[in-house]
């Protein structure tokens, strides 16, 4: 595991929103954050929500506007690789296929037996 130096600004992002699910629940922390997207239009701040308890229960919360604005990036960047995808597949559909079935099988560690089983449930 690669360890990066700690920076003062993580150290400040850690302090103010890295949130504890009881510091939610027993103060009016959450309150707080709600009004704070409230007052602006578009708010960029997002806080880190964890359990102490598992590691692995954590979540953002983010302004619903600003989470909106990722999620139409997200569909874009995703939009432009499928048209890139399509375009690829377009100029390679007339080349031959010169992949032995051996080195395929084997590199898609697929499992041969299932693939003939299917095969004849299908009668290919």
């Amino acid at each position: 595991m690669s360890m990066k130096p700690v920076r003062t600004d993580m150290l400040q992002f850690i302090k103010e929103q890295v949130l504890s699910i009881s510091e939610l629940t027993r103060t009016k922390k959450l309150t707080d954050i709600l009004e704070m997207y409230a007052k602006s239009e578009t708010c960029d701040t997002v806080f880190v929500v964890q359990n102490s308890r598992n590691k692995e229960a954590q979540a953002v919360i983010a302004d619903l506007d600003y989470f909106q604005e990722l999620l139409l990036y997200k569909e874009a960047v995703d939009q432009a690789i499928d048209q890139v995808m399509y375009e690829v597949a377009l100029e390679r559909q007339d080349d031959p296929a010169d992949i032995p079935m051996a080195k395929l099988v084997s590199d898609l560690e697929l499992d041969v037996d299932r693939i003939i089983e299917l095969s004849e449930e299908e009668e290919i």
